[in-house]
């Protein structure tokens, strides 16, 4: 992200990076690199698929603090990819170093990886906090710029770019933000955060008052997204560099650019020295083009903040969507993904912690994906072409594949005319289920969730265990009853102390590869119902899925207790579990709920994790024993080759839908050759 090595550059330079109390001001924030950095920097899960109640907290802290210190935050998100396709290779080795990263968490070893829902929690968050956001249509960085530029206010963020742009309000480095020690101005109420500050001018006065117009030259040789000219063909910049260390190569080409008056000199003195023609009309063209991308106009945002306006300045192929669309993109209601499907036909998906050794997660949610693609393809007929290129894993490689989109009776352009009833029987039919909401009987919160758990138990591949499907529905009761503080009360004492463990719990990777396909499932199907204006009721997101809560409820469940004795004591609790479990199994055939309602084998000492004991009574247990038969197997005794069997199982997608008509009313028992499916 942004200039190579800069960053590290600039951090040590405190004659370019000066102290400020930070204060009564507006603020441009690069939203996509806040929710990373507050999240990583929160020190929350990674390896268990993700702590988004944690992470609501932490962005809820922060916006309070900006508050407490009459900071008027204006949060900017990044949209879809640049349409040019100059930063997809860039884009690529991003989402081949993710693959990496994760696979080493999942191995239990040092890495990265960024919750799947995290940008849905975080808009969601700041849409119930009030804070003023923005999606854009593409890539937000010179955006924010702009934006900043035009309100004479400083931009937040870690991206080095922004040491390049000349902002008049300058640039607050996030990693030297200390929002979190608010502090007293002497003898005041007033209340500040201490901030490092930089501007174009401090660095440029400390390089003999070097010219402005000369930093995205040096930023495009150096390399940035965008650009990757051949090193080879420039001098050795150390030795123009005055100070020692491992940043003399940036030094160097400032001190070099600073005996130049403007960006034309430098560029002439540069190509003098390459001798191929076709070398030097290259060299020319990129740095002609860093020129243009680091020079700043008026933003195309500011009416969106002030008027509610949809951002101006659009792409072509973007120029003829519908104004409703423009509309719920920029307020952050729809997936940035969507754009990318409508302009370059082609979608990276992201990776959670999972067994990597299995297919994808995403192959989970495919179907889902196809309808999406369906609606937003039938926009442009006129091209006829109605696939998408998918960059998803296969094993540790990044690979590419074409999927088809499954088309639909419903256009685009009055998507959101179209009476609810057909929008949400579009739903309903790409999720495989066939109750309609206030069929369900479960709080409307959890609707959505209800229908990606049934379609998750029926497509995921190897199939969830039985005690998966139980803790998810655990988590989900107690993300429902922690809502309202009265009603969390009353959730026994047992499952409020396995939610405050913060005991290092060993990585279920089976149990991880079932969630990151669930939440991959969720993720995919919150697309496609926001597309269709929320046919089902918009959840809050961060109370569906606690990573570290489930693998905890997990390991209960190996010694022999069961749901219900966890819930023992809560009437509330246990009656919307037994409510959620019905309705996912009315959505189930035979074989498949006999399979959900197996006994759990209980671990042997050796088997699981050492923890502490619970000091509550435990009042049921179920557990196999040897002359047992195993419903899921269909063997007794020890399934001591069902590793062998799940790594032997094919991953199958199934892309052709089918979508039987459907009256309002349905009976839950109907059978199971009557409902809408994918065959």
């Amino acid at each position: 992200m942004g200039v190579q090595g800069l960053k590290t550059y600039m951090e040590g330079n405190s004659d370019v990076l000066k102290r400020r109390n930070f204060r009564n001001s507006r603020l441009v924030i690069d939203g996509s690199n806040l929710y990373y950095s507050l999240y990583f920097q929160s020190h929350l899960d990674q390896a268990h698929g993700g702590e988004y109640e944690g992470f609501e907290k932490v962005v809820s802290r922060f916006f309070a603090n900006l508050r407490i210190c009459k900071i008027k935050p204006y949060v900017v998100l990044d949209g879809g990819d640049d349409i040019s396709n100059k930063k997809f290779d860039t884009l690529k080795k991003r989402a081949e170093d993710r693959i990496k990263r994760t696979d080493a968490l999942s191995k239990g070893r040092r890495g990265e990886a960024l919750p799947i829902l995290i940008k849905n929690v975080f808009k969601q968050v700041l849409r119930k906090l009030k804070v003023p956001l923005i999606q854009c249509v593409a890539e937000a960085d010179w955006e924010v710029a702009a934006l900043a530029n035009e309100w004479n206010c400083p931009v937040l963020s870690n991206d080095s770019d922004f040491y390049i742009f000349d902002i008049k309000g300058g640039f607050l480095p996030l990693s030297d933000f200390h929002w979190r020690k608010v502090k007293s101005i002497r003898q005041s109420d007033k209340k500040y955060i201490p901030a490092s500050w930089y501007s174009v001018s401090n660095l440029c006065s400390t390089l003999n008052c070097m010219n402005k117009q000369l930093l995205p030259i040096f930023a495009t040789i150096l390399g940035n997204d965008y650009a990757h000219l051949d090193k080879t063909l420039f001098p050795n910049w150390t030795k123009f560099s005055l100070t020692p260390g491992g940043n003399r190569n940036i030094d160097g080409l400032l001190r070099w650019l600073s005996r130049h008056k403007c960006p034309k000199d430098a560029i002439k003195a540069l190509r003098s020295t390459i001798t191929n023609p076709r070398d030097s009309a290259t060299v020319l063209k990129v740095l002609k083009q860093g020129l243009q991308e680091y020079r700043l106009t008026p933003s195309s945002i500011a009416q969106f903040f002030k008027r509610g306006e949809p951002q101006s300045k659009l792409p072509r192929p973007l120029q003829s969507l519908p104004e409703w669309f423009l509309k719920a993109l920029g307020e952050g209601k729809l997936n940035s993904i969507l754009l990318d499907v409508l302009t370059l036909h082609r979608v990276t998906l992201n990776f959670s912690v999972q067994d990597f050794s299995l297919c994808s997660n995403n192959l989970t949610s495919r179907p889902i994906r196809q309808v999406i693609y369906g609606l937003m393809l039938q926009a442009t007929a006129e091209e006829e072409q109605y696939e998408v290129e998918e960059y998803d894993r296969q094993g540790l490689t990044l690979t590419s594949s074409t999927v088809p989109a499954i088309l639909t009776n419903l256009q685009l352009d009055t998507l959101w005319e179209t009476p609810q009833n057909l929008r949400l029987e579009v739903f309903l039919d790409a999720l495989c289920v066939s109750q309609a909401p206030d069929e369900l009987l479960v709080p409307a919160n959890l609707q959505l969730a209800v229908y990606v758990t049934c379609y998750w138990l029926k497509r995921a591949e190897p199939e969830p265990r039985p005690e998966f499907f139980w803790a998810l529905l655990v988590g989900l009761v107690y993300g429902e009853l922690s809502r309202d503080p009265l009603t969390e009360k009353e959730l026994p004492k047992r499952l409020r102390n396995l939610k405050s463990c913060k005991e290092e719990t060993p990585l279920d990777l089976e149990a991880a590869h079932a969630y990151s396909q669930w939440q991959g499932s969720l993720r995919d199907s919150i697309c496609l119902n926001q597309l269709l204006n929320n046919p089902v009721p918009e959840p809050e997101y961060a109370r569906l899925y606690s990573g570290l809560f489930l693998h905890h409820v997990i390991t209960e469940m190996s010694r022999g207790i069961t749901p219900e004795s966890l819930l023992a004591g809560a009437p509330h609790a246990l009656h919307l579990y037994q409510t959620l479990r019905e309705a996912v199994e009315r959505e189930l055939d035979e074989d498949l709920v006999r399979r959900m309602r197996a006994k759990v084998k209980r671990a042997q000492p050796s088997e699981r994790p050492a923890r502490r004991e619970l000091t509550d009574d435990i009042s049921m247990y179920l557990i196999y024993e040897d002359d047992e038969e195993d419903p899921r197997t269909g063997k007794k005794g020890k399934a001591d080759n069902q590793d062998d069997e799940i790594s032997e199982q094919k991953c199958l997608v199934r892309t052709r839908h089918k979508a039987k008509s459907r009256t309002s009313k349905r009976d839950p028992k109907a059978k199971k050759s009557e409902r809408s499916c994918w065959e």
